[in-house]
């Protein structure tokens, strides 16, 4: 196996010295920073954070001088970047040095910012400085600030690429400071330049260019090439030449850039005609023709530019290792964690066939990077139980060779937890996992408050893994796993919590600010199955702490969203957040409207669902008025594509399934649409029903202009199912219109 960067060169300094210097007495300093005679824009900023922060620490004012003003012999000075005293040796990448020598502090390390990364190292391991998001930061207060006489630190961190993105984390200062260098901006290091980052083939072969003339050139599925929701024949030799110049011509359009990518597109559509399928069944993997292509891609950028790398993936159909196939030294693999467990670490049993394709990777390829996935998708809002095996994971990538990390984690629950945490085990994977936490949670949240917020995850993680959930980052809610009595449970302990910081610190203080921040996903859980959750608390005669007004809780929970600059509440639901919370409104509204259907039925045995609050695939349905709607709304599903609508409601158990539809257009007979129930996790079909054109006609043979309500059967509903509403592509109907879903509970 390739070794890439060493572990620690040499650790931090001893427990205690028999020598120390103050850096600053009492609120003064002699000491001043000293640059290169021509400091480079990096070691300009690490001077500048230096001062800035030492300032903050002891009040001191810290001059900077060229060295050529500092004088021979001088003390108390403190050397940034590439001075004359700074030691002559090749320094890993990003490595820092930090020491002690002839009564001068030296910060210095690899030309790239590795002095930088000193300052940042020296400031948070000497200084006690702590950035815990971009806007948080812990400054102690040092009037006389003391080090030792024999500090003597040289760090190189195994991984060369250490990438948190979320849009608190990176790319910034925050990201600097906590020494990712991701794409960060040139006075910080700078990131290292890739053309055509991920997903690539169209960029260099794009269909509307090509497909006419070369439908060779892409992929061949059943029978036919294609290039909708497909990739490119990775055997065709002319289009393997056209693309190779596309790429070389990207390196002379942009010679800084080191990597370039080129790499399948973010959906499956491989080829299957002959020629690949035969190297794909012999290598036992669809990374088969990708490999032996990229090579040849390699081969020719080798020739032109031998510093630079070719990026490819290895996700969903090519993730599997070839059997034969080996990628050059110029070629640089990104293995995807993307259908793993995030319940339990990636050596777990649910992991075992990724163990095997890292495992399988690490052997044959030279520069292997991660890209990691820590949110859920479905889910930003709400609790994500994945944080036991979030340091766990980063030192299995590293034990497996990994040199590079890029750590995929939109999302809002505890993120400001979860974006320090990994950036520190970036930096230092050997660092303690509990250990890390116990400090964010102490200097966040307050020590008074992080007993709390340490029960609250451990209940809430014990009972996911009790549950022995797959937990993906896709189509993951919190009904698969966190049950009333641990909901009521999590939800008694943060309410301590609150009080606590309240008490502790006061209802202005920064503690109580970032815990009500974190206390919002357990109160998005009340307010996605607050109705459900109620039901089943009478049921079975259990306590119910949702609140007591949900209405006003849904107005509260969008005043706090707004407050804490939350963007969305799913993947690809940018600028939707104030509709998707009108639709949590209208659901507990419409649960305060019962229609006709089920006013004779119990109390609380019912729960209906308002269509605002429905997935809209594509964008293509709308809300329009109304006047038949309920609430005066509707949602109007065209002709743009078959799969309009959609919405997983938060319960299990057997329901009676009725949807209220209406439609318009001139057709008159036969099918116009369809609905149903599917379960993702089985991937089949529960229920499935065809709409038809009867349904609606009224006497005189034309639509009714009211809605209707049209009931789907009994349906077993698993954690996950969803149902769906499909528009029939009848050109002669204008729209389906849904109004409300309505679930009736089965009799037992």
């Amino acid at each position: 196996m390739k070794r890439t960067l060493p572990l620690v060169l040499c650790l931090l300094l001893p427990q205690a010295s028999l020598f120390s210097a103050d850096l600053a007495k009492d609120g003064r300093t002699d000491w001043r920073i000293v640059l290169p005679d021509q400091p480079s824009l990096v070691e300009k900023t690490a001077a500048a954070e230096l001062a800035d922060h030492l300032h903050q620490v002891t009040g001191a004012e810290f001059a900077t001088i060229l060295e050529k003003e500092a004088g021979a012999g001088a003390k108390s000075l403190i050397f940034v970047g590439e001075t004359s005293r700074a030691p002559k040796k090749e320094y890993q990448f990003d490595e820092v040095l930090i020491q002690i020598s002839d009564g001068n502090l030296i910060l210095a390390g690899h030309e790239k910012r590795g002095c930088l990364y000193a300052v940042y190292s020296f400031l948070q391991d000497v200084v006690g400085v702590r950035w815990w998001t971009p806007g948080d930061t812990f400054i102690p207060k040092k009037p006389t600030l003391t080090v030792a006489d024999d500090l003597n630190i040289s760090y190189a961190p195994q991984m060369i690429s250490r990438e948190m993105y979320h849009r608190d984390a990176q790319p910034g200062v925050f990201s600097a400071r906590m020494k990712g260098n991701g794409n960060i901006s040139p006075e910080y290091g700078g990131a290292v330049r890739i053309i055509h980052f991920v997903h690539s083939f169209y960029k260099y072969i794009p269909p509307e260019k090509y497909f006419d003339a070369h439908p060779e050139w892409f992929s061949e599925i059943g029978g036919k090439r294609k290039h909708e929701h497909a990739q490119l024949c990775l055997t065709n030799e002319e289009m393997t030449r056209e693309l190779t110049e596309k790429v070389l011509e990207a390196l002379r359009k942009d010679p800084e850039a080191k990597m370039i990518d080129v790499s399948q597109n973010d959906w499956h559509g491989f080829c299957t005609c002959e020629k690949c399928k035969a190297i794909d069944d012999a290598e036992e993997s669809h990374a088969g023709t990708l490999v032996r292509f990229l090579n040849k891609v390699a081969e020719a950028v080798e020739k032109e530019f031998p510093d630079v790398l070719v990026e490819s993936l290895a996700y969903q159909y090519t993730r599997q290792p070839p059997k034969t196939a080996r990628p050059r030294d110029n070629v640089l693999i990104r293995l995807c964690t993307i259908e793993c467990s995030y319940i339990q670490p990636l050596n777990g049993p649910q992991n075992a066939k990724f163990a095997a394709d890292i495992e399988g990777w690490s052997k044959i390829a030279k520069h292997l990077f991660i890209w990691d996935y820590v949110t859920n998708y479905t889910d930003y809002l709400g609790p994500h139980p994945n944080l036991r095996v979030l340091v766990p994971n980063v030192r299995y990538f590293v034990d497996h060779g990994a040199v590079g990390l890029f750590v995929e984690g939109e999302g809002d629950d505890f993120v400001e937890m979860r974006n320090w945490v990994l950036l520190r085990a970036m930096w230092e994977p050997h660092r303690d996992a509990d250990a890390l936490f116990a400090e964010f949670r102490e200097g966040y949240y307050g020590k008074e408050v992080a007993p709390f917020v340490k029960e609250y995850w451990d209940v809430l993680i014990d009972r996911a893994e009790q549950q022995e959930i797959y937990l993906g980052c896709f189509g993951m809610t919190s009904a698969k796993w966190l049950d009333l009595v641990t909901l009521n449970r999590a939800t008694e302990i943060i309410n301590r919590a609150v009080a606590k910081a309240t008490e502790a610190y006061g209802p202005n203080s920064d503690e109580l600010r970032r815990l009500t921040k974190s206390k919002m996903a357990i109160d998005h859980v009340w307010l996605t199955r607050y109705i459900p959750l109620r039901c089943e608390a009478r049921e079975k005669n259990l306590p119910f702490l949702g609140p007591k007004d949900p209405l006003a809780a849904v107005d509260e929970f969008a005043g706090l969203c707004k407050r804490f600059k939350t963007r969305e509440h799913a993947i690809s639901k940018a600028g939707k957040l104030d509709l998707y919370l009108d639709g949590l409104k209208a659901g507990l509204l419409a649960q305060k409207n019962p229609p006709e259907i089920c006013k004779d039925a119990p109390e609380d045995s019912w729960v209906v669902f308002d269509a605002l609050s429905f997935n809209n695939f594509n964008n293509a349905a709308t809300i329009v008025d109304d006047p038949e709607g309920w609430n005066k709304k509707s949602v109007r599903m065209g002709t743009k594509v078959d799969w309009n609508t959609s919405y997983t409601p938060p319960v299990t158990g057997k329901y009676r399934v009725l949807a209220s539809l209406r439609c318009e257009g001139t057709i008159r007979e036969g099918r116009i649409g369809s609905w149903g129930v599917y379960n993702p996790q089985e991937k089949k079909g529960v229920r499935t029903q065809p709409l038809v054109a009867a349904q609606f006609l009224n006497a005189d043979g034309k639509f009714d202009a009211k809605f209707r309500w049209i009931e789907l059967g009994t349906v077993d509903f698993q954690p996950s199912c969803y149902f769906w509403f499909a528009h029939g592509h009848r050109p002669e109907l204008d729209a389906i219109f849904v109004d409300r879903v309505v679930l009736i509970q089965a009799a037992k």
